[in-house]
């Protein structure tokens, strides 16, 4: 995936597409299949040794076979290929879907939005449910056509045999017979085979698009190492009439005709208005995309013409949205160095590389402040620590390997003003020489840039020095006045000098998320480590499961109908067993007789053949049809389950290392398909083996006694024992491989989902590599348990044809001395026979059912599994007179005011109740949050903003209300200029809109909730200065109706500057308060920071 150019993942071309995925099917199958053509050759190459004629019959039938299996799968028809791939496209939907709520569980929960999301979910599984029933009648025909021409060509070869012997064509009975079991050995393949042949047709239709991917050549690889490499980068660029357009939107430009000269060791800053085109110079830079028209060179050359792969390592970029990965702060910031030429420096001299560029990040002080400091691991996407602190370890990363380009997008928009002010003076200093281009909101940190370019729809409106733009009175003038601040300006002594300085200031500010989890959550989760974890939960048996899948489903009572009826029919289907073994006992006791007599004895028992294979038709038409509908509802049920049991969970759950996002969607795919393969057609055949193998037990102990008891006695007990023990070993196994093998499941995930970031480090060909390591890790882990394992299969094999041997032995034996007739020792000796044979089938499902029992054990366990601060565990109704007044000692966190945490100590209290003892479902209906990197969802623009009001009025919400809503933030405008408006897909994460047109899709969002209690964490950061003042004005607007409260953390203290009261933290307590003049009076830490702010116009 990661050879895909962002443009070749979003374009689709559909002819291509069917034409792929069809192709992909027929390879897929084709290879599948192969194992049926090879076993029917062999047993056919016997029969062909001795008597063609009866052969060639049966090579007949069994072509006929071959066929009816190809027409029921869908081989002869496109368009059932099609269904099955449309089923699982959409299922692959619905796991993106689940992945991008997994990812999401703050939102979730701030919002309320567990039933919307599921109901949307739903909406998924509900469409691949309907494709899949109409494959019913499909797999009923695939399941009775091969079991019924099974039986009427043993019919037909009997009565050619006795034709050829009656005419004289074949001279022995004995040649037939020969033939004859060669028929049964070959059908006996073919019917162990059946059960896999749904596998094989559902494993076509996913390989459709692996097939398509693997076929597609892309436009831009990072993979290809054709290409010019430079010795010597200078590091000018020129965009030369550039006009470019998003391949989702390929009639609005976002740039048109633009031509910009970017000097070598030069700063050039773009600002403007969000969707200006400013982060799509940073794309087109990165070669993400290329232009529809104009050029853009490197040192005089387009850009096309260098290796990939060496053109992004001589740029680095730090984006708005930082992206960290799971691991420690050292390997994070060591992504840098991939690729260069300190990529393999000793362990000692890379870290010393490392701290130097964390300490110019100002991240080094509290990098060293963490648990284990640099060896710290920071969870997925850098979860544990704060924007700022992410955002500072991503400088650093991106600094680290001296890049000749630098790219900065909003580099510095997560940190406070004290912070902003070093970093930007150590950004300057690293900038010095290289070639740096910023874009940036907050105008103070570009103030020092050689070329500040103003942008707009596109164009550029001005472009020239801070002082130079500020005497032209244009547009850029305008966005300086927005932010600056009323300040005092301070002496030379009360701003840090360097950065040592400023660390030595700052060293008690840096309260990070990492410390705040080790301790105010840790005692807590200790004190759940039993219940939280599954390996401590008891487990279930295989009964015990299959019971409990059927117990915990009362409201899918046509559901269980239909898998009694599955039952009812299986029993049935194992009737034809016993009866072949009387009918082939009965053919071949055909033999003692001559002339007429044989031909109508020999004609009778083939037409109960040909009666036999009717009576299976319709027997196994049922199985295949209700086993289908069976498994279509278990499959949707514990899909929609899985993910609502998850989304129920509070915070702590997915704060868990073994819970990263790319390993809960993983779960959430695979466990509740174990469970569709098991409850499905395997469950059906694994009773119709078990009722054939006691039928078959039973009818040799009746017809032969003796000989029955000792086979039976003899052969059976052993070959369950060791079915048994195959099962237990393979279930113990098999948990402890998902674990494994859910390590390289995070690592396919985060690397998708962080593409950009992945592409734009180059470290495509690192990531493939650690995640082939941890495959090879789980692989060579597995194979010394599947060679155990696989030793019971092989002592079953042994002691089928041992029992075999013995029961022919004792069974002449006894005919010898009279005590048995041939008839029934044939009878007696091919039912166990058909026994061993349908054991086996049955311990053939030990992989399905191991899979199956873990993976609804982990299902019980999570849907037992109740979350800390349940929805329910309090029931205190919050009128609207209860948000006058909050009180909170020593903790002020966004978290805490959420209640995604409790506190270990102290209190929040809403006016005289304590937090902790609120319903936190009716506590959250009248709180809405802002969040620095707010989350979309996939749907339209109207689907995401309207779920800001109670999830049963998201879908009836008037688009007056949505528009009211989005004119207040600001965002109506833009939305209006979309083609499709309020009907545009904002794609998963919202990736097909900017960051500020996020923010801004946000904002309406929670203004449309009209909420007591509105919690702004840096809710303006992604927006620019224009934007920005228009917004704040509606957020003030907004927080002064009625007695609602507004909480705002900010960096830009523009923001705040009006606020009725203004908290200075510093360590983890407020250090002073007051209003923005009270403040500034006091001259103590405030001033400094809105110093670090002021543009002094």
């Amino acid at each position: 995936m990661e050879n895909e150019s962002e443009k070749a993942r979003i374009h689709n071309q559909k002819h291509e597409e069917e034409t792929g995925a069809f192709s992909g099917y027929l390879r897929i199958f084709h290879y599948g299949s192969s194992k049926d053509y090879t076993l029917q050759a062999i047993a056919t190459a016997c029969a062909l040794g001795s008597g063609i004629g009866m052969a060639l019959v049966n090579l007949v039938f069994g072509q006929f076979i071959t066929l009816t299996t190809d027409y029921s799968s869908g081989d002869s028809d496109a368009s059932e290929f099609r269904s099955d791939a449309g089923r699982l496209k959409v299922q692959a939907q619905a796991g993106a879907f689940a992945e991008s709520i997994l990812s999401s569980s703050r939102t979730v929960q701030a919002f309320g939005l567990r039933n919307h999301l599921l109901r949307d979910f739903d909406k998924f599984l509900q469409a691949s449910r309907k494709l899949g029933n109409k494959k019913s009648p499909v797999f009923g025909c695939l399941f009775a056509t091969e079991y019924t021409i099974i039986f009427a060509g043993f019919g037909l070869c009997f009565w050619q045999g006795i034709t050829m012997i009656s005419t004289g064509e074949v001279e022995q009975a004995g040649d037939v017979f020969i033939v004859l079991m060669s028929v049964i050995v070959a059908a006996t393949s073919l019917t162990s085979i059946m059960p896999y042949l749904i596998d094989f047709v559902r494993a076509a239709s996913a390989a459709s698009e692996l097939f398509q991917l693997m076929d597609r050549k892309s436009r831009i690889d990072p993979l290809d190492e054709s290409g010019e490499k430079l010795s010597d980068v200078m590091g000018y660029l020129d965009f030369g009439k550039v006009s470019f357009a998003y391949p989702t939107r390929p009639d609005a430009k976002v740039l048109n005709n633009f031509s910009l000269h970017i000097p070598a060791g030069k700063t050039t800053a773009l600002v403007g208005a969000s969707g200006s085109g400013k982060s799509t110079i940073v794309g087109l830079i990165e070669r993400w995309y290329d232009p529809l028209s104009g050029t853009i060179k490197l040192d005089g050359q387009p850009v096309e013409v260098f290796n990939l792969k060496w053109l992004r390592q001589q740029i680095r970029l730090v984006q708005q949205e930082p992206v960290l990965f799971a691991g420690s702060v050292a390997d994070n910031i060591a992504n840098g160095l991939v690729g260069t030429l300190w990529e393999n420096e000793s362990p000692i001299e890379k870290l010393a590389r490392i701290q130097d560029a964390a300490k110019i990040a100002f991240a080094h002080d509290f990098i060293t402040q963490l648990p284990n400091g640099y060896d710290t691991v920071i969870g997925e996407r850098g979860g544990l620590l704060s924007g700022g602190q992410k955002q500072r370890v991503a400088i650093a990363r991106s600094i680290v390997s001296q890049p000749r380009i630098l790219l900065l997008d909003e580099a510095t928009s997560a940190l406070d003003p004290h912070a902003e002010e070093v970093v930007q003076r150590a950004l300057n200093n690293v900038s010095k020489g290289r070639t740096t281009i910023t874009i940036a909101h907050k105008l103070a940190t570009i103030r020092d840039a050689d070329n500040i370019v103003v942008m707009e729809n596109g164009r550029i409106l001005e472009q020239g020095t801070h002082d130079a733009l500020l005497e032209s009175d244009g547009a850029y003038s305008r966005l300086v006045r927005a932010q600056d601040l009323s300040v005092v300006t301070l002496g030379p002594e009360d701003i840090p000098s360097s950065p040592d300085e400023a660390n030595k200031e700052d060293n008690v500010t840096l309260t990070n998320e990492l410390t705040r989890y080790s301790t105010m959550t840790r005692s807590a989760l200790e004190k759940q480590l039993s219940r939280d974890d599954f390996d401590n939960w008891k487990r279930l048996g295989l009964l015990q499961t299959v019971w409990r899948l059927t117990k915990s489903t009362p409201e899918l009572n046509w559901t269980f109908a239909i898998l009694i009826l599955a039952c009812l029919t299986g029993g049935e289907a194992a009737a034809s067993y016993p009866g072949q073994a009387i009918l082939m006992s009965k053919f071949i006791d055909v033999f003692t007789f001559t002339g007429a007599a044989m031909r109508t004895k020999g004609n009778f028992f083939a037409l109960m053949f040909f009666v036999l294979g009717l009576g299976s038709f319709v027997v196994y038409f049922v199985i295949g049809w209700t086993s289908n509908v069976v498994a279509q509802t278990m499959n949707h049920k514990y899909r929609k389950q899985v993910v609502d049991d998850m989304m129920k969970q509070d915070l702590q759950f997915f704060d868990r290392t073994e819970n990263t996002t790319g390993a809960l969607a993983s779960r959430a795919d695979s466990y509740p398909q174990a469970v569709f393969e098991l409850m499905g057609f395997n469950v059906a055949l694994i009773l119709v083996a078990t009722a054939g193998v006691l039928s078959c037990s039973i009818l040799s102990i009746v017809y032969a006694w003796k000989l029955g008891l000792v086979i039976v006695l003899a052969g059976l007990p052993p070959m369950l024992l060791s079915g048994y023990a195959r099962i237990r070993m393979e279930a113990a196994m098999d948990h402890k491989i998902s674990k494994l093998f859910s390590k390289s499941a995070s690592i396919a995930s985060e690397a998708v989902n962080a593409i950009r970031t992945v592409s734009s480090l180059a470290i495509e060909t690192s990531v493939l590599e650690r995640y082939t390591q941890e495959l090879d890790r789980a692989i060579a882990t597995s194979t010394k348990p599947v060679l155990f394992i696989m030793l019971p299969f092989a002592f079953t094999q042994a002691v089928e044809y041992s029992f075999l041997a013995l029961g022919f032995w004792y069974g002449c034996r006894l005919v010898s001395f009279g005590d048995l007739s041939e008839v029934n020792f044939y009878i007696s000796f091919l039912s166990v026979f058909f026994a061993g044979q349908q054991a086996s089938i049955l311990f053939g499902f030990s992989s399905s059912m191991t899979k199956a029992t873990n993976a609804a054990n982990y299902i019980f366990w999570l849907e037992e599994l109740q979350p800390t601060i349940r929805e329910t565990e309090e029931n205190h109704d919050i009128g609207p007179g209860d948000f006058k007044s909050m009180h909170l000692e020593n903790l002020t966190m966004i978290s805490m005011l959420e209640r995604f945490y409790d506190p270990v100590a102290g209190h929040i209290k809403v006016d005289a109740l304590t937090l902790v003892r609120m319903n936190p479902w009716l506590y959250r209906g009248q709180v809405a949050l802002i969040q620095q990197e707010p989350t979309l969802y996939p749907g339209t623009i109207r689907e995401n903003v309207s779920m800001g009001t109670p999830t049963d009025c998201a879908s009836t919400v008037p688009d007056s209300d949505i528009e009211a809503a989005c004119r207040a933030a600001n965002a109506w405008e833009f939305i209006a200029s979309l083609p499709e408006g309020l009907t545009t897909l904002c794609g998963t994460n919202g990736t097909q809109l900017s960051g500020g047109q996020r923010q801004r899709i946000a904002i309406p969002r929670a203004l449309l909730r009209n909420p007591r209690l509105l919690l702004l964490d840096e809710a303006t950061s992604a927006l620019d200065t224009q934007s920005e003042r228009i917004v704040q004005a509606a957020l003030n607007g907004a927080a002064s109706q009625g007695d609602r409260i507004t909480i705002a953390v900010a960096h830009r203290l523009s923001t705040i500057r009006h606020a009725d009261m203004i908290c200075v933290f510093d360590g983890g307590k407020i250090a002073e308060s007051g209003t923005h003049e009270e403040l500034l009076g006091k001259g103590r830490l405030y001033p400094k920071m809105c110093e670090a702010q002021n543009l002094g116009t």
